[in-house]
């Protein structure tokens, strides 16, 4: 009982304010979710668009290069797109991280409020998504297949394939015609590409805080106190 009195004794501190504190509370958590919503769906539009210009692209490809008969124009078509489509890839990857980044700034201000419930409200325990655990020190950090999963995994997946096959298709274009080396070149830049897409998602990952986040976000300007006539 002690410990849910020492929970519950802020109520006590807020006195009338109480009411209005729950009520700013409240409305701050839909705004969050709002946010994360928006982030979410921002993601899944990113993603949606660069998809689409990909399919579009190897479409048109496959027009041209079945009217050329993979000559010179076929190429000169080729190394004009694909490294488009890779400048393309690149920013929605780094945009769908910091799409990621910004909904676990959300999160977390979520679960702030909803310490703050338990704190007045500690019978409510049961029905909210809490953990009343300690912090550990150090978050273990999400593997790379993990990371994969992700929408921004998946875009550096798919981005890194379209780097590859720009290389491979640049040593087939300079005289380079037997298969092999093409292919063996462009799945190493590929490899390559796709570990500096992974190394960055880490480093922002771990890199993250809500408090950076917060300040890149909202500005607060400092009131400013009227001044004398």
């Amino acid at each position: 009982m002690s410990g849910v009195a020492g929970r519950a004794s802020p109520a006590d501190g807020l006195g009338p304010r109480l009411g209005p504190a729950a009520t700013f509370a409240t409305t701050e958590h839909f705004n969050l979710q709002t946010a994360r919503a928006v982030t979410v769906s921002e993601a899944n539009g990113r993603a949606s668009i660069y998809l689409a210009a990909l399919s579009g692209n190897l479409i048109a490809l496959a027009f041209v290069g079945q009217m050329s008969r993979l000559d010179a124009a076929f190429y000169a078509f080729a190394l004009i797109l694909l490294p488009v489509l890779a400048f393309v890839g690149v920013v929605t990857f780094l945009r769908l991280v910091q799409s990621s980044i910004e909904d676990l700034a959300y999160a977390r201000r979520i679960a702030l409020l909803r310490s703050f419930y338990l704190r007045h409200s500690p019978e409510l325990e049961p029905y909210l998504v809490v953990v009343t655990a300690a912090r550990p020190a150090t978050v273990p950090s999400p593997g790379a297949w993990q990371l994969t999963l992700t929408a921004a995994g998946m875009v550096a997946v798919i981005n890194s394939v379209v780097i590859g096959a720009c290389a491979g298709l640049v040593l087939e274009a300079a005289g380079v015609h037997s298969l092999a080396i093409p292919v063996a070149v462009g799945a190493v830049i590929g490899a390559t590409a796709f570990t500096l897409h992974e190394r960055h998602h880490r480093r922002a990952r771990d890199a993250y805080s809500p408090e950076a986040v917060d300040l890149a976000a909202i500005l607060v300007p400092p009131s400013q106190e009227p001044r004398p006539h």
